[in-house]
């Protein structure tokens, strides 16, 4: 049963130009019917009472506009009145922004992932497209939210808190009756105690209810919007300046062949713990994980690495020592090798016990202890950070697990097909961001709340794809890749320091 039709039964302009664009529409609402999100419409409609607008027809004019750049709903109420493509595609209908947001609200919303994962598949599909390497990156827009009002956690006002409410308790308990009402009383010390205890008593009510709002993985919230996070961002939406705390989101993407496969909302003021759940979402909703997947150097912590490792991912995410070794300025000083750990002298460190300044050992570290840094012709760069650079060893940790991720992960991004990755995702994914915020002139959230923001974000996603669907039936030949290597490519190699003799101290 097909849900989208494309009946024509009213008379429109019929010039070359609108007659291209009602075809592309045709193409678009034939991708709405091969991706069966009307089963999904289906379950949401009731019979009772007055008949509305055509859900289907609703939902597929709202996917549009935001393909258009037009997310208002103001701006859909308008276009429905006004715009012949939206006139065709809602049959002379003119629904109001409330029957907009309420259409939004019960068919998009509660699937809003089962939505966009459903058409990105049939464009795919459409197109023979190699998603195979994916590309993940996030940036943080701003929330709509007052400026100034949020509230941070109060976690040490409250520890003091405890503090003063168990000395209290330990005083002599008092009868409530007992303490006089009124100006000019005089009250006992252990009155004006229990008095205070009562203060404490509505202090600590408060933190705890700051508490739980700001949640286990939160510092902060806004006042105006409580799933907001207090960010500094790249540019205020208000004075275009970044020297100031705002309220903000963490939107994180996968992209592959310049589709974007996947999305994510995060309250996450860094992206290092966004990576997992990037990926859970992809697997619940394409039933595989990446063939491999590229990064910048924001995700390449550990448990990323073993997450990569476990599932069979191809690790292509730079680790955060990348630009120091890739510029020379910051090489790498110690290897891992199964007959032991030397460093860019050769010397091989031994193993010590941890002290109270080092806190590796949990996951799996150990610290070693490299002899005769005086003499070394590296130590120049080597203790260059070092308090104590008069010491003629260094205590380095090292997770030597960690590092062999590393040295796959350095190996896989300097190989020919590491370069042809790595610049698809600068291109792919960069380039995604930059059509959202600057052609789709979309800088601010519009909507409050994790999940209609969620909801937001996902029609942003899903009319950057139909927006992509449109450029594809115009081009003859499909790419996956953006940048494709030459066949006479080599290995790129991070430049090797130079060896510096040390300055001798005068006796």
């Amino acid at each position: 049963m097909e849900y989208f039709t494309t009946n024509r039964f009213l008379f429109l302009v019929s010039s070359k130009k609108c007659l291209e664009e009602y075809e592309k529409i045709d193409k678009f609402i034939g991708i709405l019917n091969k991706s069966n999100i009307g089963n999904l419409i289906e379950k949401k409609i009731k019979c009772n009472g007055r008949t509305g607008y055509n859900p289907y027809d609703l939902v597929a004019t709202i996917v549009y506009c935001f393909s258009q750049f037009k997310s208002s709903l103001r701006e859909i109420e308008k276009l429905c009145t006004f715009d012949l493509r939206i006139i065709y595609l809602m049959k002379q209908k003119q629904p109001s922004y409330n029957a907009i947001c309420e259409c939004i609200n019960r068919y998009i919303l509660p699937y809003q992932y089962e939505i966009f994962t459903m058409i990105t598949k049939a464009i795919i599909q459409e197109f023979h497209l190699d998603i195979s390497n994916q590309y993940l990156d996030g940036t943080k827009i701003e929330a709509n939210a007052n400026k100034y009002k949020f509230v941070w956690k109060p976690t040490t006002f409250h520890k003091r808190l405890d503090i003063k409410i168990k000395k209290l308790l330990l005083l002599m308990k008092i009868e409530i009756n007992s303490i006089p009402s009124g100006k000019g009383k005089r009250l006992t010390k252990a009155q004006k105690n229990y008095k205070l205890a009562y203060q404490y008593l509505i202090k600590l009510l408060e933190y705890e209810e700051k508490e739980c709002i700001c949640g286990e993985n939160r510092n902060s919230y806004f006042k105006t919007d409580e799933d907001a996070t207090v960010m500094v961002l790249k540019e205020d939406y208000y004075s275009k300046l970044s020297h100031d705390f705002h309220a903000g989101y963490n939107i994180q993407v996968l992209v592959s062949s310049g589709l974007i496969t996947m999305y994510g909302l995060f309250q996450d003021r860094s992206d290092h713990y966004t990576f997992i759940p990037m990926n859970n979402l992809y697997f619940k909703y394409y039933n595989k994980y990446p063939k491999n997947e590229c990064a910048d150097s924001r995700y390449g912590i550990y448990i990323n690495y073993k997450y990569m490792r476990r599932h069979n991912i191809g690790n292509y995410v730079k680790f955060q020592s990348w630009s120091g070794e890739a510029d020379g300025k910051r090489p790498q000083f110690f290897y891992t090798f199964p007959n032991g750990v030397p460093c860019l002298n050769t010397c091989i460190g031994e193993e010590v016990s941890f002290d109270n300044n080092h806190h590796q050992r949990n996951q799996g570290g150990k610290l070693y202890k490299f002899i005769g840094c005086n003499s070394c012709n590296y130590s120049y760069l080597c203790k260059k950070n070092l308090k104590n650079k008069d010491l003629d060893y260094r205590l380095y940790e090292l997770i030597p697990d960690y590092e062999l991720l590393k040295e796959q992960a350095r190996e896989n991004l300097l190989s020919p097909k590491g370069i042809e990755i790595r610049i698809n995702r600068s291109i792919q994914v960069e380039g995604t961001f930059g059509q959202i915020k600057q052609n789709m002139n979309y800088e601010r959230i519009r909507r409050r709340g994790l999940e209609r923001v969620s909801c937001e974000i996902m029609l942003m996603c899903l009319g950057r794809n139909v927006r992509k669907f449109f450029t594809l039936l115009n081009t003859d030949n499909i790419k996956s890749n953006y940048w494709e290597k030459s066949s006479n490519l080599k290995k790129e190699k991070f430049p090797f320091p130079k060896q510096k003799t040390p300055k001798k101290k005068a006796v």
